[in-house]
């Protein structure tokens, strides 16, 4: 009867919890409600040129690599904001920008402010068409947690056409302080020309698989004791 109870207990608090974060689990949806924040790891979602790279810079309605201003849409390393931003067009969904550079990788980091569930990271995304034709590009999920930073897979982006990919960790896992999930847009070879719209979406794990991970420590502890 105590550990039924325990189950409803921890049930109900991972389903608050996931209820809670629901604003910050899907990029576009942030963006919408945080629309000029400055690029920040104080925030859910920043970006970072290159995996672990040094911050985007602020500039405008979108963060980017120092040196490529607003005026050259089609050549910054940015995570931008906005639907098309004047890059080209026409989205077929509601998502952002992202271009990589040359031999470097536009990375979008999502690393919770408090301690959250998640069972992965799932990215929809297409190349526009601007008349030029790149190559495509590569999109690369990692999972760094407790220092150590794995790749969750990748795939490449080489057509107009939306696609949706899930990168899942083998077990839902606690995101706490220091941890991340980050989406890397590689450049396939050449950065010319390819500039993606992308949306990218928190997967979180039933809350019933949150409290029995929970219950199960909970239990070895009074085990132990």
């Amino acid at each position: 009867m105590k550990s039924r109870t325990l189950i409803g207990i921890l049930s109900s608090a991972a389903a608050a919890c996931g209820s809670a974060h629901a604003d910050i689990l899907n990029y576009r949806d942030w963006l919408s409600a945080n629309p000029t924040t400055p690029n920040s790891t104080a925030n859910a979602w920043y970006g970072t040129i290159g995996l672990g790279g040094p911050m985007m810079t602020t500039d405008g309605s979108f963060w980017s690599s120092p040196g490529y201003p607003n005026g050259t849409p089609l050549l910054g390393l940015r995570t931008t904001i906005g639907s098309d931003n004047g890059a080209a067009g026409p989205a077929t969904f509601n998502g952002s920008w992202a271009h990589s550079g040359p031999g470097v990788p536009a990375v979008l980091v999502f690393a919770p402010t408090v301690a959250t569930w998640v069972g992965g990271m799932n990215v929809q995304s297409e190349l526009i068409f601007n008349g030029l034709s790149g190559n495509g590009v590569t999109i690369t999920v990692y999972a760094t947690i407790a220092g150590n930073t794995t790749s969750l897979g990748t795939t490449t982006l080489t057509g107009v056409d939306t696609r949706f990919d899930s990168f899942n960790l083998a077990n839902p896992t606690l995101l706490n302080a220091g941890d991340s999930i980050s989406v890397a847009f590689g450049d396939n070879g050449s950065y010319l020309f390819d500039h993606v719209n992308f949306n990218a979406t928190i997967s979180i794990p039933a809350p019933s698989a949150a409290a029995v991970l929970g219950l199960g420590g909970l239990l070895a502890a009074r085990r132990r004791r």
